[in-house]
């Protein structure tokens, strides 16, 4: 438990309920009139004359051009890439060499099993006349993963969407002679059982369509997949834009008769991991850092300019242009070391962090950018910030924040007291990062909680455990699609989001005293927005649904989550010990900021206990008080799990551990006799960092899934993990 916390509810519960409104007031008022009269629209962190120098030093045109030069077109890839360079690492290696960067490696990993590559794939109509539809090369999503070589010519006959009762009945043998050697026409490509059952059936392949937005772009073409691969008969899928497959629908529907001819080529290579990583060195090598991610390929068949080669080309201008303010002098040596890695998606970069788990302990945060490049007015789309997870408190969500505001402020037309003029004689940007081959869209962000689905995800594993974000572009009409070319993409968007990378990452790295005090207001700004708009409503809701039977238990729930929220923004404010310089001026502030916080969640933990006993009276009962510790509960939180040393930035996946496996095997119903949710269980995982008891980190779950939880449940699990050398006892 936090210092403050353990002794929370006993404090609390001394105090009449007048005292506690009273002091509950004034506390939050004088902290609310306190940040607000401070509160400055574009204050961030570094000073004007940085933002000015990044702002004229990042091009948001060359970030463009390399987006071209790196995924131009979703070219079929040349033999020779996979046995010696893919296209795409070797051109960001030379790029980077060709500003002069010395420190920069191209790094391979070999990798156990195969992976398949289609080099050909056609899909023609014979009959009722002679034409070509598709071809591999000119069509770049037309063959599906999953599919086998092949060269069928067969009738083309549609197939709806398959029920349950029907996958069953051609399992068992029904419809045998209707479909043998036929070409199936269905809605969506086949896995599981009814790739089995077409199989089973003689069908031959299987043509669908897939788009992200099928009226918006009709001749889009999503990546797809199916179950093809075992398959004796059903051995390819096909995948046509939405115009192709309605037409072919169409005339199948009027009766006409269609003749298809379908050829794929596929063949397996060896697995590998390649991935370029560089790095500018700090004056403090040692101290942590900062590490900026942007994955170079999503599988090998699939090569998208926005996904992800924009986020590979705006942090290549990131490198490029504080290589060059260093150099030149305008800008100092950083304090701290900043790093980039360009890797395979989620595999590869956890390859490349076990390779390097020495690194772990010298990365402060993660700056990851995947999908970053595309117009915001032309996509529908805003500038995403997935924030840091609740288990990994950071200075990083706050910082991130400001920088985004001082864009959004200063590229948008907003009419508010603090707005700046822009240009007379009309409606400019204040200072405005814009390209002339650029849009002049305003700039627009969202901020949201903690997601998945990149290469963040690995930093913020609890095995590597550092703090990391994700920026995106959302939504995206050409996810994933054979259209995710530069033509979406806008120069002044990459300009913007290059600038606030480079802002973020200097300030961390380079974080001077002058840059502290800014980090430190930015950070707590953030917090009580976070806890007010998500946890103190929350808190309160536990009591205003509560009954008098259970109006002790909700008060407990609701002092816990008012804790666990104000403890992750304490420990967000703390985490600026990573990188500061430890002056003694630093220091005293960072202890006053920290005091301030443990104020205000004392008098959250008073308005939560103030209404507790409103709601008692209108329950007609008497004043709740928090539930003590139990003795189960004290003997809890004098335990701390550690990770075992074995794990530590080397394992990422409990399952998919050996000692696991071998455990399981002997005692195949331990996870169903813990009885935990998966959600519940990876809460528990993620909270384990050394420092929380178990006590705290079963709190810490109860509130980060909104969920009771047995104490001895989590017990049972953590006992689990140390029986298989996940993690030890402090």
């Amino acid at each position: 438990m936090h210092p403050y916390g353990s002794n929370m509810r006993r404090t609390i519960m001394e105090r009449t309920s007048s005292a506690r409104c009273i002091r509950a007031f004034l506390i939050i008022f004088c902290l609310i009139f306190h940040r607000a009269g401070f509160s400055q629209a574009f204050k961030t962190p570094l000073d004007q004359n940085t933002l000015d120098i990044l702002a004229n030093e990042i091009s948001g045109q060359m970030i463009y051009n390399n987006e071209i030069l790196l995924a131009g077109a979703p070219w079929v890839r040349e033999p020779e890439e996979f046995t010696d360079t893919f296209y795409e690492s070797g051109r960001i290696y030379e790029l980077v060499k060709s500003y002069g960067i010395e420190t920069t490696r191209l790094e391979r990993l070999e990798e156990d099993g195969t992976f398949d590559y289609p080099f050909e794939g056609e899909f023609w109509i014979l009959e009722p006349e002679k034409r070509l539809v598709a071809r591999l090369g000119a069509d770049a999503a037309l063959v599906a993963g999953g599919s086998q070589s092949a060269d069928v010519t067969g009738e083309l006959v549609y197939l709806p969407p398959l029920k349950k009762t029907t996958v069953d009945s051609m399992l068992a043998g029904g419809y045998k002679n209707e479909y043998q050697d036929k070409i199936a026409l269905m809605w969506s490509h086949v896995w599981g059982d009814e790739a089995k059952a077409l199989d089973s059936l003689g069908v031959r392949g299987v043509i669908s369509f897939r788009a992200m937005d099928r009226y918006l772009d009709p001749n889009q073409v999503v990546y797809s997949y199916g179950g093809y691969g075992s398959c004796k008969n059903l051995t390819f899928g096909l995948t046509l834009s939405w115009r192709q497959w309605s037409e072919l629908l169409e005339d199948l529907q009027y009766g006409e008769k269609i003749t298809a001819r379908c050829y794929t080529r596929v063949e397996s290579f060896p697995n590998k991991y390649e991935t370029v990583f560089s790095w500018i060195p700090g004056t403090e090598p040692d101290e942590k850092g900062v590490v900026l991610s942007a994955h170079l390929f999503e599988g090998y068949t699939k090569r998208g300019a926005n996904d992800n080669m924009s986020g590979c080309v705006v942090q290549l201008e990131i490198l490029r242009a504080l290589t060059k303010l260093i150099r030149e002098g305008t800008l100092p040596q950083p304090r701290r070391t900043m790093y980039f890695v360009w890797p395979d998606e989620i595999g590869g970069t956890y390859a490349f962090i076990g390779h390097h788990s020495d690194l772990v302990d010298k990365w402060s945060i993660n700056l990851n950018m995947d999908m970053v490049g595309e117009g915001l007015r032309k996509n529908k789309a805003l500038l995403n910030l997935s924030e840091t997870p609740t288990h990994l408190p950071s200075y990083l969500d706050g910082l991130v924040k400001t920088f985004l505001n001082y864009v959004w402020r200063t590229n948008d037309i907003i009419y508010l007291p603090d707005s700046p003029p822009g240009r007379r004689g009309g409606q400019y940007f204040h200072k405005p990062l814009v390209e002339k081959n650029g849009s002049t869209d305003p700039f627009r962000f969202l901020i949201h909680r903690a997601t998945g689905g990149s290469d963040h995800i690995c930093f913020n594993n609890p095995s590597v455990g550092v703090p990391g974000v994700e920026f995106s572009t959302w939504p995206d009409q050409w996810y994933h699609a054979d259209t995710d070319l530069p033509d979406k993409g806008d120069p002044t968007h990459m300009k913007r989001i290059a600038f606030i990378g480079a802002a973020c990452a200097w300030a961390a790295a380079h974080c001077t005293d002058n840059v502290f005090e800014g980090l430190l207001d930015a950070v707590s700004d953030f917090g009580y927005q976070r806890v007010a708009e998500r946890y103190q409503p929350r808190a309160l809701r536990y009591l205003e649904t509560a009954t008098a039977s259970n109006l002790d238990t909700a008060l407990t729930r609701a002092l816990d989550l008012i804790d666990f929220a104000v403890t992750r923004e304490i420990d967000a404010i703390r985490s600026v010990e990573d990188i500061y310089s430890r002056s003694s001026s630093t220091r005293t502030k960072l202890r006053s900021r920290i005091t301030q916080w443990e104020l205000f969640g004392e008098s959250l933990a008073l308005q939560v206990s103030s209404y507790a006993d409103i709601r008692a009276e209108e329950l007609n009962r008497d004043a709740p008080e928090a539930l003590e510790f139990t003795q189960e509960e004290m003997e809890a939180d004098r335990i701390i799990p550690v990770l075992h040393l074995d794990v530590k930035g080397k394992q990422f996946s409990i399952e998919r551990s050996e000692s696991f496996k071998k455990y399981f095997q002997n005692h195949p119903d331990v996870i169903q006799e813990i009885g935990l949710e998966r959600n519940q269980m990876r809460a528990v995982i993620n909270f384990v960092n050394g420092e929380r008891s178990i006590t705290t980190i079963w709190k810490s779950a109860m509130a980060e899934t909104d969920t009771l939880i047995l104490l001895n449940k989590v017990i049972s699990l953590i006992e689990l993990l140390k029986s298989v050398d996940w993690i030890k006892y402090r």
